[in-house]
């Protein structure tokens, strides 16, 4: 952020600050409850007025929670190792008291929302790259096919395990999954490339297909739920 970017931000937030405090020293200073004048005839005959507080009408349950909201601190996500998860994330996984079932139910259509554009993406990149015949399709495919099994059955072990656990999930347990799944798609990439022609491994390098993108998108991962 350049220092020109700083100054602005700076006096946007101090423009803020002022406008904020006018409005708390506004209120604070503003006109107190409205009185009535009664009329009181004293000896002789003279009229004069008496100032009388007029009664406040009763505060209603909304108006005297208010206060109480506004004090009440936002209810956000659970933290992890110092990361606050938000409330939208927590909503994306399994809720207390829901079944597995339901959860895929409540999930798979938005899996199916949001994965659909980028299926049709790495697909046209498939049909773009090398020309593959019918033969180095097929390897392709069962290559993902082998790649993704293999991926679910590594997670599912973990689950089994007690790995994913979040009283027992650390940083190195992350790290050390994440190699497997790793290791599990660079074995996938070598079969789909044993596959191909020079020509073809030559064209892979300068060309926007990627194995491991057409695994991501391509596989049903919403089906091992």
């Amino acid at each position: 952020m350049t220092i020109a970017t700083w100054r602005n931000t700076a006096l946007a937030l101090a423009a803020i600050c002022v406008y904020q405090r006018w409005q708390s020293c506004a209120h604070e200073c503003g006109p107190g409850p409205t009185v009535a004048a009664s009329p009181v005839v004293r000896p002789g005959g003279e009229r004069t007025t008496t100032a009388v507080p007029q009664a406040q009408p009763p505060l209603s349950l909304d108006d005297a929670a208010a206060p109480a909201a506004l004090a009440a601190p936002a209810v956000g996500g659970k933290s992890f190792h110092g990361f606050k998860i938000p409330a939208w994330a927590m909503r994306l996984t399994p809720q207390p008291g829901e079944t597995l079932r339901a959860y895929r139910d409540r999930m798979l259509p938005l899996a199916d929302l949001a994965v659909a554009p980028q299926r049709a993406r790495v697909a046209r990149l498939r049909d773009d790259f090398g020309h593959l015949d019918a033969h180095q399709r097929a390897e392709l495919d069962a290559d993902v096919a082998d790649t993704a099994k293999a991926i679910e059955d590594r997670v599912a072990r973990a689950f089994a395990g007690g790995e994913l656990r979040p009283a027992a999930l650390t940083p190195m347990t992350g790290v050390a999954l994440a190699r497997d799944v790793l290791d599990l798609v660079d074995r996938g990439n070598t079969r789909f490339l044993g596959s191909l022609t020079d020509d073809q491994r030559t064209e892979l390098a300068s060309h926007r297909f990627d194995f491991a993108d057409y695994l991501l998108f391509t596989a049903h991962w919403e089906n091992a739920l």
